[in-house]
This record gives C-alpha cells, structure tokens and sequence, in this order.
C-alpha cells in the first residue's frame, strides 16, 4: 500500500506507471501499479483509500498527485 508522498515520488519516476481507478458498486480505488493508495489515516487491518466518487478519485490524482499521464478505469 503506498502513501501519498510515496505515490507522487513513484509517478515522478516512473512516467510509464499503470494507474487504474477501480470502480467498485459504491465506491472508486486507485491503484498504482497494483499497488493500492493508503488512506489520510491508517487504520487496522489497512484499507485502501475509498472515494465516493469517480471525480473525487480522478481529481486526486490529476491534483494531489500532480499525475498527467493516462488513467484506466475499470471493474473488478
């Protein structure tokens, strides 16, 4: 599970990363690389970061994550 600073790093590298944003029946997860983006606050056992919406998760990235490259959505 990466944290943000550590997903943002991990683009910035890596210009060719998968990112995905899952789309779940009543929630989106992105993930980088398989590896799924951890929540503002970790919690027991670990979860990954859920959004409401398919703009709220498409908007992190393209903002928090400063990501530019292509994103895949996609249902499990």
């Amino acid at each position: 599970m990466l944290n943000a600073p550590t997903a943002k790093a991990l683009l910035e590298i890596k210009q060719s990363a998968n990112v995905v944003i899952w789309d779940y029946q009543s929630y989106f997860e992105i993930t980088i690389d398989s590896k799924e983006i951890a929540p503002q606050r970790m919690t027991s056992p670990p979860t990954a970061r859920k959004f409401k919406t398919l703009a709220a998760a498409h908007s992190y990235l393209r903002k928090f994550l400063e990501h530019k490259g292509d994103i895949l959505i996609k249902k499990p």
